[in-house]
C-alpha cells in the first residue's frame, strides 16, 4: 500500500511571515515555490466515500495538471500515516478507467468502478496558496508546506467556507523520525499545534455535513498482541483528544469539552505514572517530563472546571427571587478570567511542544525503539498491574476507622478533615484509572478482587466528588454573598452539612462493599 506520512499543524495566520523567515528554512531549504491549488472532493449523493473513511480528490495545479488522489485514514489517533494513491488524469472528474486503477484499494468495496464513476460528483473543495520548501534534514528528504486559503462547503461561487491555515511536514524519502526532529526545531520558535483534522473534514464542516467533535477518550489499552503497539495507540489517541479539544475550546468553550479534556489528561497522567514506576528505566525521564507538562495543563483546565461545577449547582439552586444571582454573576466572572488563561496556553508553543513530544514518543513505542516495547501486551499489562497489587489489599477495618473519625466531627462539619478526604478521593481516582487502562487483564491477573475494586473506586470517586463540589459551592456562597444576605448564610451552612452527610453515606457504602470483597 502507498503511504503518506506527514505532520500537520494548525497555525495562526499572523505567523505565516515568521515561518517564511525562519532561519532553518532560509538557510537549509531550497528556495520556496508558491502554488495556487484548487481541489475538488468527489463523493456519492449518500456520502459513501466519506462514511468509509475515504477521500477522493482532483487537484488542479497552476501548470494545468489534474491529479487524482485517493486517501484512506485510520479511525483513531493523530492520522500521521494514511494510505495515499495518486496519478494524473486527463479530465476534471474521475472516470471508470481511473477508478479501476484503484481496484486494489478499499474503494473497490463500494462497488463496480463504472457504476461508481457515474454516481460521483464534486461536493466539497479547497482553494489554497501553498508555499513549498524542500530540504535535506540529516539525510532525509522532507517537504514543508505552508497552506493559506479556504475549505469550501460546496462547488458554487457562494458556497460557505472556513479558513485554512496549516503547516505540513511530509516525509519524501528517508527516516520518519527526522520529520519530528525538524518539527521540534521549528516548535522552539513557533506555536505549532498538531491536528488530526484533514482539509476535507474542514470542508464538510463548512457544508454543515459534520461538526467538530471530540474523539473517544483513550481509557483502556487495546488488547493488541504487541505491547508497544498498544501503548502507542493509547498515547496517540489521548494526544488526538487534546489536540481536537484545544481547537473546540477556541471555537466554543463549552463546559463538557473542558470536563472531557481534563478527564483525558488525568487518565493519561496515571498511565504515565505506571510507565514511570514499572516501565523501561530508559523512559522514566520522558514520563516525568510529560507528566509535569500535563499536570500544568490539567491545573488550568481544573480551575475552569471547578467554576463550571459550582455554576451548575448555583443555577440549580437559583429560585424566582434570584437568591443565587449574585453568586452566579461572580462565578461567571471567575470563569472568564480562568478561561482566558486556559485558551492562551492552548495556543502556546509550550502546549504544541508537549503534544509533539507525546506523538514522537508514541512512535518510539510503535517502532520497537523502546526496550520492552516488544513484549506482548499481556506481559506488559501484568507488569503494570503488579504496581497496584498492594493497593487492593485494603482491610475493612481501615474503612471502619475512617468512618469513625468522620462521624466524630458531626458536631462541627466545617472543621472535618476535608483536605484528607480530597487526598483519599485522588487516590481512589488514580487507582480506578490505572485499573481501567488494564481492564481486559484485571480478572485474570488479580481475580475477582481486582474487578470488585474497580467498581468500588468508581463509586467512591463519584460520591466524594459530589460531596466536595457541594462543599466548594457552600464556601463560595459564604465568601461571596453571605455577608450581605442572611438567607445565603443559612444556605451555606446547609450546604456544608449536606456535603458532610454525603461523605458519611459514601464511607458507609464503601465499608459494606469492602467487607464483601474481603
Amino acid at each position: 500500500m502507498s503511504q503518506e506520512r506527514e505532520l500537520k499543524f494548525r497555525l495562526d495566520p499572523a505567523l505565516h511571515d515568521a515561518v517564511r523567515v525562519h532561519p532553518v528554512l532560509l538557510t537549509l531549504a531550497q528556495a520556496p515555490h508558491v502554488h495556487a491549488l484548487q481541489s475538488w472532493y468527489f463523493d456519492t449523493p449518500e456520502h459513501a466515500l466519506r462514511q468509509a473513511g475515504l477521500a477522493l480528490r482532483v487537484r488542479h495545479t497552476g501548470e494545468g495538471r489534474r491529479i487524482l488522489t485517493l486517501k484512506s485514514s485510520p479511525t483513531q489517533g493523530l492520522q500521521l500515516t494514511r494510505g495515499e494513491w495518486e496519478f494524473d488524469i486527463d479530465g476534471d472528474a474521475p472516470n471508470a478507467a481511473a477508478l479501476e486503477r484503484l481496484n486494489h484499494t478499499r474503494l473497490a468495496t463500494l462497488g463496480d468502478a463504472n457504476v461508481l464513476a457515474h454516481s460521483l460528483c464534486a461536493v466539497l473543495g479547497t482553494r489554497v496558496q501553498r508555499t513549498v520548501w524542500h530540504l535535506n534534514w540529516q539525510g532525509t528528504q522532507l517537504e514543508v508546506c505552508l497552506d493559506d486559503g479556504q475549505a469550501l462547503g460546496g462547488i458554487s461561487a457562494d458556497a460557505p467556507s472556513l479558513s485554512i491555515s496549516e503547516l505540513e511536514i511530509e516525509l519524501i524519502d528517508g527516516h520518519w523520525p527526522h520529520a519530528f526532529d525538524l518539527a521540534w526545531t521549528l516548535a522552539q520558535d513557533l506555536p505549532l499545534l498538531l491536528s488530526p483534522i484533514s482539509k476535507m473534514q474542514v470542508a464538510a464542516r463548512a457544508a454543515g455535513l459534520s461538526t467538530l467533535q471530540l474523539p473517544p477518550l483513550a481509557r483502556e489499552l487495546a488488547p493488541l498482541p504487541d505491547g508497544g503497539q498498544a501503548m502507542a495507540a493509547a498515547l496517540q489517541q489521548s494526544a488526538a483528544v487534546l489536540a481536537v479539544g484545544a481547537e473546540l475550546l477556541q471555537a466554543d468553550p463549552q463546559p463538557e469539552t473542558v470536563h472531557q479534556m481534563r478527564l483525558q489528561l488525568r487518565r493519561l497522567r496515571v498511565l504515565l505514572q505506571l510507565l514511570q514506576t514499572t516501565g523501561p528505566s530508559s523512559q522514566r525521564a520522558a514520563c516525568r517530563w510529560l507528566r509535569s507538562e500535563w499536570r500544568w495543563a490539567g491545573q488550568l483546565l481544573g480551575t475552569v472546571r471547578d467554576v463550571d461545577v459550582c455554576l451548575e449547582h448555583a443555577l440549580s439552586l437559583q429560585d424566582s427571587s434570584g437568591t443565587s444571582a449574585p453568586l452566579s454573576r461572580d462565578l461567571e466572572q471567575k470563569r472568564r478570567a480562568h478561561l482566558l488563561a486556559l485558551l492562551g496556553y492552548l495556543r502556546s508553543a509550550r502546549f504544541g511542544r508537549a503534544l509533539l513530544a507525546q506523538a514522537r514518543w508514541a512512535e518510539s513505542w510503535s517502532s520497537g525503539q523502546i526496550i520492552a516495547a516488544s513484549q506482548s501486551t499481556d506481559q506488559l499489562a501484568r507488569r503494570l498491574l503488579r504496581f497496584h497489587r498492594n493497593d487492593l489489599q485494603l482491610h475493612p477495618q481501615r474503612w471502619a476507622e475512617l468512618l469513625a473519625i468522620w462521624e466524630g466531627q458531626a458536631a462541627v462539619p466545617l472543621d472535618a478533615p476535608w483536605s484528607a478526604l480530597h487526598t483519599l478521593r485522588l487516590k481512589a481516582k488514580q487507582l480506578r484509572y490505572a485499573l481501567e487502562w488494564l481492564a481486559p487483564w484485571i480478572e485474570e491477573a488479580l481475580g475477582k478482587q481486582g474487578k470488585a475494586w474497580l467498581k468500588l473506586t468508581s463509586t467512591l470517586q463519584t460520591d466524594l466528588g459530589e460531596a466536595l463540589d457541594t462543599l466548594r459551592l457552600a464556601r463560595w456562597v459564604s465568601e461571596t454573598v453571605a455577608a450581605a444576605d442572611p438567607d445565603a448564610a443559612i444556605q451555606s451552612a446547609a450546604g456544608v452539612q449536606q456535603a458532610f452527610d454525603q461523605v458519611r453515606s459514601s464511607l458507609q457504602r464503601v465499608l459494606q462493599a469492602a467487607r464483601q470483597v474481603g
